[in-house]
């Protein structure tokens, strides 16, 4: 999604620098409030006043939102074992070992080669 969402804004983001914000605006204070909120720290209302500080309210609430979204986005993929397709799996392997994705149990749906490992039945995603 990331790749996807700066090739339409026609921004280069990059990937291997993303724990240092990968030259966005306010990137590694983003990173830092993702992580907190998603890890629960004890330091998120200073993170998240830091981040209102740079960016305002509203940039908070985007922010909130898309930490939300994303983690939601997983929650579903982990819980029903979605399998990346063959295309995407190619694809996305560059990025994927990069960042080290493919150690996420998420992963375990997606065979390393880029084959997917399909239910047999729709009841075979919730087991």
């Amino acid at each position: 999604m990331l790749r996807a969402s700066s090739e339409a804004l026609d921004s280069e983001v990059d990937l291997e620098q993303l724990e240092a914000g990968a030259d966005v605006t306010h990137g590694e204070l983003l990173v830092r409030y993702a992580e907190s909120a998603v890890r629960q720290d004890s330091d998120l209302g200073k993170v998240r006043s830091g981040l209102e500080a740079q960016v305002g309210p509203g940039g908070v609430i985007e922010a909130a939102a898309t930490v939300a979204a994303f983690e939601g986005l997983n929650r579903i993929a982990d819980a029903t074992g979605i399998q990346l397709d063959s295309g995407l799996a190619d694809e996305s392997a560059d990025f994927r070992m990069l960042l080290g994705l493919d150690a996420y149990a998420g992963a375990a749906s997606t065979e390393v080669a880029g084959v997917p490992t399909r239910a047999a039945d729709v009841m075979g995603i919730f087991r």
